[in-house]
């Protein structure tokens, strides 16, 4: 008995059963798995063991998402290119180098612990049972997106499975080689002496006003020394080098990535803790037996949540931004460049040609290489040179998804470190809250220690002198309990004073968590609406879209002395209108402007200043060394310019040229007027109101008078282009899922809101959405959220729909 994928949203009870391939063992006996349906179609799965709940995760999020699957696994295949055209070629290259192969996949998975192995592969189960259901009845079940790729949906091996869940890290950017880039630019500049000059004040190695998750006097991790720059010879090869665009460039440009605050109990009107997050899209889900009790956020078809409420706590993840990888430049034969010279000999790459089918264009080969490091990100064969990147995290590729699991099964906050935290191998930061008012932050991740005598933000020689010496231990990673200020806030932020920066990490005094520390800070018996408020308030600082953006208070005391000094009216009027913005992009009339034009002017002159402060002495470097990179330093390097030796870190080069400092903040200004100005023919300066930024999901409806973002990527969400869904809206600056907890044995739910406008994206072959497609893409635009109970009785009494699964654990 079938219905359809409506009807499934709507109070029907429907038995299916899991059949097992002939070609597999005998089944054991059946266990039964319950998929209950919420108001907005968040699925609760309750089973009595741990495999039999990932079948039903597996169902479910098949049965929610199948099309983003299959997106995610042509991903992690280097296969996108099939199905969107030659726009995925240069994601495909980059995943088909560094993919692992299925024999290396399932070395991993063996590795495994059993019970692990079996959770695995029931989510496999899952995923395929829904697949079978989906191509029994494709005229209904089909997603449209199949029909429109023209392929149908297969199912999936144990191997694919295991390359979508260790392919998010393969992916992390690296900057070495654009680093090094612009130290070769300002050297055939100025010389090596002045050229070291710049590079440190543009790229530094660690910039002592950057704020840290964890305060100092916090770390429970051994103090280390701050990291100092090191002019290594070694690390200047003569000649070109590569571009580094190919190999910096993402797949796709980041949406937000996440952030955490977490509230002690001090601090809250309860005498809870407080838990805020907001992160990427994905599926949201809630698991409860074999040791699950939780319910959350999960990455495109992962099964368990990465982040939610677990059993006794709450748990958060951040991308964490320490060093966790290595750039090597590889010494090439000059009569072999697949041979690279390794501690005294030359040894041999794997390399093989790849071939690439591209839907509606000719097929591509493409060259992929590894060394003892890693795979090839780059090349500069006529100097000699290839540069590859070892990642800490391989070999522990599985472990990520082990410990996802372990951290919502905790049941303290010593398991969720030992058996969850422990074991990651992405470099995360994990943040923490218990029913017992503890809250925590680990930094996490296989963190390596890397050779002294080299400056770790260029290529590090590969000849096997400056290999890696082992890893930090759990012990020796940053980390906190209970710090002193009683609250904590991380947006992939660096954890501590020593960690380092200038690679992946781009932080500065100005960084994003500048408006989320000031409401912490300040904030007093504090409730989930005060939390809620504060999200909003974040999500108006665009932090999450424009990383240089920060609140012109930073730069008072330089404008109010320009204002002082000049005696031109416009500049002093210009002035104030700058400081009377409070770093909020807001609309509170509605006329579709933002309401302050001292917005428009500040914003314009984060731009115009560095052009002329920096421009004539490197050209555009001080912007586009940070080209594609996700967190950007232009307004950090600003500020430690016009600070001069108030700067934590003054800049070793005199940018101002021996004018004084509010002659030049006068200049910026008039410079920032005169740009401006044209953009509002015959108004008032008080008129100058910038249009707000719009979010397109139909990127091809866009107009001049209602722009988005331009750090935004272009969108063409199925159900708006189908005009299922809302096709734009006033953009609010947010990430995609948001959700907010008060860790209470008596407050056990998850507030939650997701951005992708709704749990399920299934659109049939006909054209029709679903109930829930879009049911919460403008309570996201508006910061609203939804209420996911965790108590199993109130789950049942309240579904909207309930499906029993009959899962036959298969003896392998």
């Amino acid at each position: 008995m079938r219905r359809s994928t409506a009807a499934l949203l709507h109070g029907s009870t429907i038995l299916l059963f899991a059949a097992a391939p002939a070609a597999q063992a005998q089944a054991n006996a059946a266990e039964k798995v319950s998929i209950y349906r919420d108001d907005f179609g968040v699925p609760h799965v309750q089973a009595e063991t741990s495999d039999a709940v990932m079948f039903g995760a597996g169902y479910a999020i098949a049965h929610d998402r199948l099309a983003a699957m299959e997106l995610a696994r042509h991903n992690t295949q280097g296969r996108r290119a099939e199905l969107l055209g030659a726009s995925a070629i240069e994601g495909d290259k980059m995943m088909r180098g560094r993919r692992l192969s299925d024999a290396t996949l399932m070395q991993r998975y063996k590795a495994l612990a059993p019970e692990h192995r079996k959770m695995i592969h029931a989510m496999v189960d899952g995923i395929n049972k829904r697949i079978d259901d989906v191509n029994a009845d494709p005229a209904r079940l089909t997603p449209l997106e199949f029909i429109r790729w023209g392929i149908k949906p297969t199912r999936w091996s144990l191997a694919e499975y295991l390359a979508l869940i260790t392919a998010a890290p393969l992916g992390r950017d690296t900057y070495e080689i654009r680093n090094l880039e612009f130290l070769k630019a300002m050297t055939a500049r100025y010389g090596q002496e002045k050229a070291w000059a710049i590079f440190n004040d543009v790229v530094p190695i660690s910039d002592p006003d950057s704020p840290t998750t964890i305060h100092a006097g916090d770390d429970l991790a051994p103090a280390r020394s701050v990291p100092t720059p090191v002019l290594a010879p070694v690390q200047q090869p003569p000649g070109g080098v590569a571009s580094a665009a190919a190999q910096a460039a993402p797949i796709q440009p980041v949406k937000g990535a996440s952030r955490c605050m977490v509230i002690g109990p001090e601090k809250s009107a309860s005498g809870k803790v407080l838990m805020l997050e907001a992160t990427a899209d994905g599926p949201e889900i809630h698991l409860h037996g074999g040791g699950f009790d939780n319910a959350g956020f999960g990455s495109t078809g992962w099964g368990v949540p990465t982040m939610g409420r677990g059993a006794q706590h709450g748990w958060l993840l951040v991308s964490g931004s320490s060093e966790a990888g290595t750039v090597f430049a590889e010494k090439l034969n000059p009569k072999n460049r697949y041979e690279y010279w390794y501690k005294g000999a030359w040894k041999k790459m794997d390399h093989r040609t790849e071939t690439f089918r591209v839907k509606d264009g000719a097929t591509v080969t493409h060259e992929v290489a590894w060394t003892i490091h890693g795979p090839v990100i780059a090349w500069d064969a006529e100097n000699g040179t290839a540069y590859s990147q070892q990642m800490g995290v391989h070999g522990r590729e599985l472990d990520t998804w082990v410990a996802f699991a372990e951290m919502g099964r905790a049941k303290s906050l010593a398991e969720f470190k030992a058996k969850g935290v422990d074991r990651l191998g992405w470099n995360l930061g994990a943040c923490y809250g218990g029913e017992d008012g503890t809250i925590a932050y680990f930094e996490a991740g296989a963190l390596p220690r890397k050779a002294a005598g080299v400056d770790p933000r260029l290529p590090t020689p590969g000849t096997g002198e400056y290999e890696w010496t082992g890893f930090l231990t759990p012990a020796e990673k940053p980390q906190m309990i209970n710090p002193k200020q009683g609250y904590f806030m991380s947006w992939n932020s660096k954890a501590t004073g020593w960690s380092q920066e200038g690679d992946n990490a781009r932080i500065g005094a100005t960084f994003r968590t500048w408006l989320g520390d000031r409401l912490a800070k300040t904030g007093q018996s504090l409730t989930l609406l005060d939390m809620r408020e504060f999200n909003g308030k974040i999500f108006n600082a665009l932090g999450a879209v424009d990383r240089n953006q920060a609140a012109p208070d930073f730069f008072a005391p330089y404008i109010r002395a320009a204002i002082a000094a000049s005696d031109d009216p416009q500049v002093k009027r210009a002035g104030e209108l700058m400081l009377s913005f409070n770093g909020l992009y807001q609309d509170r009339d509605g006329d579709q402007r933002y309401d302050n034009p001292g917005l428009t002017l500040y914003r314009t002159w984060l731009q115009t200043a560095p052009k002329t402060l920096f421009g004539d002495d490197m050209g555009d470097w001080w912007k586009t060394i940070d080209t594609d990179r996700y967190l950007t330093y232009q307004s950090s390097l600003l500020l430690r310019a016009f600070q001069g030796d108030k700067a934590g870190a003054p800049l070793g080069i005199d940018y101002f040229n021996g004018r004084d400092r509010t002659a030049m903040m006068i200049d910026t200004i008039k410079a920032t007027i005169a740009e401006v100005k044209p953009r509002f023919p015959g108004k008032d300066m008080a008129e100058w109101e910038q249009p707000v930024f719009w979010k397109y999901f139909d990127a091809s409806l866009e107009t001049p008078d209602r722009p988005q973002m331009a750090e935004d990527y272009p969108e063409h969400r199925l159900s708006a282009v189908l005009r299922l869904g809302p096709t734009m809206a006033p953009h609010n600056g947010g990430e995609s899922w948001v959700g907010l907890m008060e860790i209470g044995a008596d407050r056990r739910a998850l507030y939650s809101v997701i951005d992708a406008g709704g749990q399920n994206l299934f659109i049939d072959p006909d054209g029709r959405g679903n109930p829930h497609l879009a049911d919460q893409t403008m309570m996201h635009e508006t910061n609203e959220l939804k209420k996911i109970e965790l108590s199993p009785d109130r789950i049942r009494k309240t579904a909207a729909s309930t499906m029993t699964l009959e899962y036959r654990p298969i003896t392998r």
